[in-house]
């Protein structure tokens, strides 16, 4: 067993999905989404080969060169260059990476890529999803509206944009059937999920009524994605509060462009407390798996439940390998790094199982070089463009600050088509089904200023109007908020 392994088995049995990768991207979750709700991986070989024109380290490969797939080409896809010079060919071939391979998730081997997909013909084996799109599309979608309107706009028979015509000619392979359950690992749901899962699939419902009025299936595409994501963060919210929503720890949105703003500096904060929240969950579910004497990997040994002792400890520790490539045995010096943060823990809990479990999971966030839930959660937040700076950028900490088009989804999530809603309202969905807080809710019944402080987030109330006055002018300028006399606002299509 290595560091990266200690959490497999609470991800499948307790989560669903594992967030131990810091790479992921939109475009796999699109890709494990697709997938799985059609139940099929395509024939993507000739498309992959005219795209992808390198090999392992970005050499040429010789057999992707245009005279090589012209000589290859006996349906004569490529008929058309026959009588033009190679740069033309070469010019298409850059033109359509840049489309299909916006988000560099395209390698050497067809079932290692996924690609900008516009439909099922696109979609590939590659599992770099994390199981995302199991749990996306078969414990949030599940059965609902929403799932079938995306399975139809993904199943399409004839080009119906100008990217999947592009690729058409490359797309006639065979697709294959996924066996049912081919990739779907056990999950645990208990009955404290429930409470998440009707939001989810309430706020599905909500979405649906729009995606079956418009027709742009790209869109669609688009905004499922984006749903799916954010629903994965709450998702993580609402398992560190062992399913009450009421408890979980709030993500403050910050409308402010201010980097230095208490708002924008509260929402960095309430994003790590909510991925913190998570990874002390993650370690308690260690501790009883530890406690129960079950192993971490399956078909080896459970570590032992009672390691009070420094050098039990430190022969346990130094037992589980590194992460990094061959998982060889840690250093001495790593090896007294873990003793440390061990000691550290040992003066905050009691249980040995729980001392244990802790330790290896704050190693297991430090030392695993691939990711952890931290780069997960937050990189992912990041790329589909809820959390800000939206591209890398050289700020350190993200804040909650949705991009327009993550704004439009959240409000078809959340009003029903050619509806409208009083603010309070929309903020009301905003926390109940994604975990949300902008900060201008406060009757008797709730505040969302005390939310806040109850996880240690302290802010001016004035501050917090100000940020919900910026919410309504930004929904405003996309035309979904309209503001009437005496302060009252209207959130959705119908507000205008």
């Amino acid at each position: 067993m290595h560091i990266g392994q200690v959490l497999d088995t609470v991800f499948d049995d307790f989560v669903g999905w594992r967030p131990a990768s810091g790479s992921l991207k939109p475009v796999h979750v699109a890709n494990g989404v697709i997938r799985s709700l059609c139940g099929e991986v395509a024939d993507v070989r000739r498309l992959h080969e005219f795209l992808v024109w390198w090999r392992k380290g970005k050499v040429a490969d010789d057999e992707r060169t245009f005279e090589a797939l012209m000589a290859a080409d006996g349906e004569g896809v490529y008929a058309g260059f026959t009588d033009h010079p190679t740069q033309l060919f070469e010019q298409a071939r850059t033109y359509a990476l840049g489309l299909l391979g916006g988000d560099h998730a395209l390698f050497p081997t067809h079932d290692s890529s996924s690609f900008s997909l516009t439909c099922k013909q696109m979609v590939t084996r590659d599992h770099n999803d994390r199981h995302l799109g199991d749990f996306i599309a078969q414990t949030i979608l599940g059965g609902s509206t929403l799932a079938e309107i995306i399975r139809s706009y993904a199943d399409v028979t004839k080009p119906q944009d100008p990217i999947t015509a592009l690729a058409w000619p490359l797309l006639r392979g065979q697709s294959k059937r996924l066996e049912p359950g081919a990739r779907r690992h056990r999950i645990k749901q208990p009955r404290t999920h429930q409470e998440y899962l009707t939001q989810m699939r309430e706020a599905a419902e909500c979405l649906a009524t729009h995606e079956r009025r418009q027709g742009n299936h790209l869109r669609a595409l688009q905004r499922v994605v984006q749903f799916g994501s954010v629903a994965v963060l709450a998702h993580a919210q609402a398992l560190a509060a062992g399913g009450r929503l009421d408890r979980r720890s709030p993500l403050l949105v910050a409308m402010s462009a201010s980097r230095q703003s208490d708002i924008a500096l509260a929402s960095e904060r309430s994003l790590d407390l909510t991925v913190r929240a998570f990874e002390r969950w993650l370690a308690d579910k260690l501790a009883e798996r530890i406690a129960a004497g079950e192993p971490l990997v399956p078909e080896e040994n459970p570590l032992p439940a009672n390691t009070s002792h420094p050098k039990s400890v430190r022969a346990t520790l130094s037992r589980i390998g590194v992460a990094e490539k061959g998982h060889g045995e840690p250093s001495d010096e790593l090896v007294e790094g873990r003793m440390a943060t061990y000691r550290r823990i040992s003066e905050e809990r009691e249980s040995p199982a729980e001392i244990l479990a802790h330790t290896l999971v704050d190693c297991y966030c430090r030392e695993n070089k691939s990711g952890g839930p931290h780069p997960f959660l937050v990189g992912l937040a990041r790329k589909v463009g809820l959390a800000y700076p939206h591209k890398q950028g050289a700020a350190r900490n993200k804040r909650i600050r949705p991009t327009v088009l993550v704004l439009d989804m959240l409000v078809r999530a959340c009003v029903p088509a050619g509806e409208s809603v009083p603010i309070d309202v929309f903020l009301e969905r905003l926390w109940d089904r994604f975990g949300l807080v902008v900060g201008g809710r406060r009757s008797e019944e709730w505040d969302d200023g005390e939310t806040l402080a109850r996880s240690g987030i302290s802010l001016d109330y004035q501050d917090l109007v100000g940020n919900t006055e910026a919410l309504i002018d930004e929904l405003a300028a996309m035309g979904f908020a309209r503001r009437y006399p005496d302060a009252v606002a209207f959130v959705g299509e119908g507000a205008l």
